[in-house]
C-alpha cells in the first residue's frame, strides 16, 4: 500500500472527481465554451453562458482537471472567460451577491447588441491571451 503508484493514483481521481463536481455544480462549464460563445453571438440566447458562476466553476474546474492530468486545452476555457469577463464589463452589474452594483455609467451597455459586441470582443481577447 506505500506504492508511489497507488498515491499517484489516488491523487489523480480525486482531481478528476473535484473537477466534474465543478461541472455538476454549473453544467454549461463543461466543454471548451467556444460552441456556446458562438451560439450566444449568433442570438441564442442559452441560460448561464455569461455569469459570474459559470467562470469560477470553469476556471476551478479546469484548474483541476489540469492537475488530474486530463487532456484539457487553453485555448477554448480562455475564449469563455474572456466573454464572461466582457459581459460582465457591459453590464456593470451583477446578480451574484444579491446586491445591485449598477452604475450609471454603463446603462447604454445593457442592451443585447451591445451585450454581443462586448462578448466578441471578451471572445477575441481570451484567444489573444491563449496564444
Amino acid at each position: 500500500w506505500n506504492s508511489p503508484f497507488l498515491a499517484f493514483f489516488f491523487y489523480q481521481t480525486t482531481f478528476a472527481l473535484a473537477a466534474s463536481l465543478f461541472v455538476y455544480i454549473e453544467p454549461v462549464a463543461g466543454g471548451s465554451g467556444i460552441p456556446e460563445v458562438k451560439c450566444f453571438l449568433n442570438g441564442i440566447d442559452l441560460p448561464r453562458i455569461v455569469r459570474l458562476k459559470t467562470l469560477l466553476c470553469k476556471v476551478v474546474g479546469v484548474t483541476f482537471s489540469v492537475a488530474a492530468g486530463l487532456p484539457v486545452g487553453k485555448e477554448g476555457p480562455m475564449v469563455h472567460s474572456g466573454a464572461v469577463v466582457a459581459a460582465g464589463i457591459s453590464q456593470g452589474r451583477t446578480k451574484f451577491w444579491g446586491v445591485d452594483t449598477s452604475f450609471s455609467k454603463f446603462s447604454d451597455f445593457r442592451n443585447d447588441r451591445e451585450k454581443r459586441d462586448f462578448v466578441a470582443c471578451g471572445a477575441a481577447a481570451g484567444v489573444a491571451s491563449a496564444f
